[in-house]
């Protein structure tokens, strides 16, 4: 058994129960003596009747004995401790003794009451002495506060902790006096993270196990508050379908997030540290540099410039960026440079400029003879029907998503607030949104190269396709994430549809050109509102924090956003 009994004893009660499994390990002597039986008679009786300590009667339940005597009655506390349950038991009508001489408790609590700090003293699993500091925080009155099971006051996250501590406090280690994190209950309602170190002081028979506590709770505050600012620079950085670098003053990549790596064809390590015109055209090499001179010489913006890169595929990309410069102390440090990939807008636009010059070339003609135009007004219609078309496809190039041709993360934002939109007039109406990951995706990016990766996305998306409804709205959210707007369907519906998503794509197999076949599994996460709740911002941030509750929970699952 590997847990501390004389520990147990002295800092939670003399009365201790171990329970593993459904057996009794342990019965102390003094519970046994209490109750006028022997030990093993008591362990064999507990353990004929083990409903006598069941989880489901709360973290503080009162159990009676049938004793020799009177039958007492006994509050519990049941803590899950290295494979067993502890059930430490404190008699309901006993009062703790104050195991402290006249002269000690005259002047300990002057002593701890002056310290600033918050201070218990405990005999045998029970509060002796709570300096007001103590009972302020825990939003008790010292008469509560004394006689209580000081295990009771520790938050359930924190009491096997608690207990480590004392076992070393108890183990006489040079480092028990170190400060341990231990979280104290309030009345008050949040719970309280205190810095806590102790040792034991001898008063005559007893041994009194002491503790001052440093309250750190606006700390864990502050730091919880850092680790979320932290995730949304990190989103910020990573999510948006832009490519985003970081450039410094001598003109190399200090950063680069995951979109500009894909369009640029190198992985982030190829292009951190090195200069960003190693991946521009030479002939625009000098402009480049002398643009970014003048941005961090007289703090200049850069806005909507064009250049050529050429790319770790050895094709070559245009791309659109705008640069500002970042100051610290007065001083440009590096410049921020927001940039996305026009190729196939140039494409259209270079074809635009040659079918307008045909037109009007085709329009002079017309202009000289009246038989030329007769002759030529088929070709001007056509000429006009040409540029229609590819008018209306530059229109859906600027919705749609260049690689997986479905809607991209701009047009879905445009939708889905219409829908949201529709859900405030139509106040009996419901809106569900799903937002899906692709597993494991940036470990499949490494293993087969981003060429291969983006076949999975282009398969995904006709999947995706064919599994939902037509009023239903697909679109390319950002990355390896992609989302399904779904109009008029409330959350149970919604997990079917996603369900039927997650089974579709876990038994397709995705197969790429030189005859590779791999397996490929999606997270989603589902978040819904109703026309009294038809907000935006909170469905998206319902549905995305579902996302990562299904990526914690080992992925390849489907889960619903639910209040805490």
């Amino acid at each position: 058994m590997d847990v501390d009994i004389g520990t147990l004893e002295a800092v939670l009660s003399p009365y201790i129960v171990l329970l593993k499994g459904s057996g009794v390990e342990y019965v102390s002597d003094a519970l046994a003596r209490r109750l006028g039986v022997v030990t093993d008679h008591l362990m064999e009786t507990l353990s004929r009747q083990g409903e006598f300590f069941s989880p489901s009667r709360g973290d503080r339940a009162t159990i009676s004995f049938t004793s020799t005597g009177n039958d007492p009655v006994f509050s519990y506390t049941d803590i899950p401790l290295r494979g067993v349950r502890v059930i430490a038991l404190s008699e309901e009508a006993a009062k703790p003794p104050l195991p402290m001489d006249q002269g000690t408790h005259e002047n300990c609590p002057r002593m701890l009451e002056g310290s600033g700090a918050s201070c218990l003293m405990v005999d045998k699993g029970r509060i002796v002495y709570a300096n007001e500091r103590f009972c302020t925080l825990v939003g008790q009155a010292l008469k509560q506060v004394v006689g209580r099971q000081v295990i009771e006051l520790v938050s359930r996250s924190s009491r096997a902790g608690f207990l480590h501590a004392c076992e070393a406090l108890a183990s006489g280690d040079e480092e028990a006096l170190l400060e341990q994190e231990v979280i104290f209950t309030s009345t008050k309602g949040p719970r309280i993270h205190f810095m806590i170190a102790g040792g034991w002081i001898k008063r005559g028979d007893h041994d009194l196990l002491w503790f001052v506590m440093r309250n750190v709770t606006e700390v864990k505050v502050l730091e919880r508050a850092l680790k979320e600012r932290q995730r949304k620079i990190f989103e910020l950085f990573e999510r948006p379908p832009m490519g985003i670098l970081y450039i410094s003053t001598r003109g190399k990549v200090v950063e680069c997030n995951e979109f500009a790596a894909a369009f640029m064809g190198y992985p982030k390590e190829k292009i951190k540290g090195s200069p960003f015109t190693a991946f521009v055209s030479p002939e625009q090499v000098k402009t480049l540099n002398e643009e970014f001179h003048r941005l961090f010489t007289e703090g200049s913006e850069i806005k909507r410039r064009e250049c050529v890169l050429k790319t770790g595929l050895n094709t070559m990309v245009t791309i659109e960026y705008s640069a500002q410069v970042i100051s610290r102390r007065g001083h440009p440090t590096k410049a921020l440079m927001i940039c996305t990939d026009i190729t196939d807008k140039k494409a259209l636009e270079l074809e635009l400029l040659e079918k307008n010059a045909e037109m009007e070339r085709t329009l002079w003609d017309m202009a000289e003879v009246k038989d030329a135009l007769e002759a030529r007004a088929g070709e001007l219609n056509k000429a006009t029907e040409d540029l229609k078309q590819l008018n209306e496809k530059l229109s859906q190039l600027s919705i749609t998503d260049g690689l997986t041709e479905i809607y991209n993360h701009r047009h879905f934002q445009d939708r889905l607030s219409e829908e949201v939109e529709r859900l405030r007039r139509q106040k009996d109406s419901v809106l569900s949104l799903l937002l899906l990951d692709i597993d494991d995706f940036k470990h499949f990016n490494d293993t087969y190269g981003h060429q291969c990766g983006d076949m999975v996305l282009k398969q995904l998306a006709v999947l995706l396709k064919g599994s939902i409804r037509s009023i239903d709205i697909l679109a390319r959210y950002g990355g390896e994430e992609f989302a399904v707007i779904l109009p008029g369907t409330g959350t149970q519906p919604a997990v079917i549809v996603a369900e039927r998503i997650c089974e579709t794509i876990r038994s397709t197999p995705f197969t790429f050109a030189e005859g590779t076949t791999v397996k490929v599994t999606v997270s989603i996460g589902v978040g819904t509102i109703t026309g009294s709740t038809a907000d935006k911002p909170q469905l998206i941030k319902k549905a995305d924090s579902a996302l990562y509750a299904a990526k914690a929970k080992w992925k390849d699952r489907v889960e619903v956003w639910e209040e805490d």
